[in-house]
């Protein structure tokens, strides 16, 4: 069984972060009768896989449905349907918002141009 502090220095994670997962019913720990949180062993690559998912731009409200498939102990062989469909909602969702932050520069660009120009011929006034 692993501390909090020796998950957090094996993962990579913060102390804090660790507490957040749990809080969040993504990690689970054992209590300790001193109140202190034990960790199995196996919780090192769960908090990988997490803090993969984290990085690829899932949130933990994301992450929550599908957490139960991250557990190597607990997972069945192969890839699940489940995790590649909400990495196909992710991507859908990550296209539409570059496309609308692509209309947005687009839109910014076209201002800067215009604003350039006036700077270069300002208008005269009479």
């Amino acid at each position: 069984m692993l501390s909090i502090g020796e998950l957090a220095a094996r993962t990579g994670a913060s102390v804090r972060s660790l507490r957040h997962y749990e809080q969040n019913g993504l990690l689970v720990s054992v209590r300790q009768p001193n109140g202190y949180r034990r960790f199995d062993p196996s919780a090192v690559q769960f908090v990988d896989r997490i803090r993969t998912l984290l990085r690829n731009g899932f949130t933990l409200d994301e992450i929550r449905p599908i957490v139960s498939m991250l557990d190597a102990r607990t997972a069945g062989p192969g890839i699940c349907p489940d995790v590649i469909a909400q990495y196909g909602r992710k991507l859908d969702e990550l296209d539409q918002r570059i496309a609308a932050l692509a209309e947005i520069r687009a839109r910014a660009a076209e201002r800067l141009a215009a604003l350039q120009e006036q700077q270069r011929d300002p208008p005269t006034s009479w």
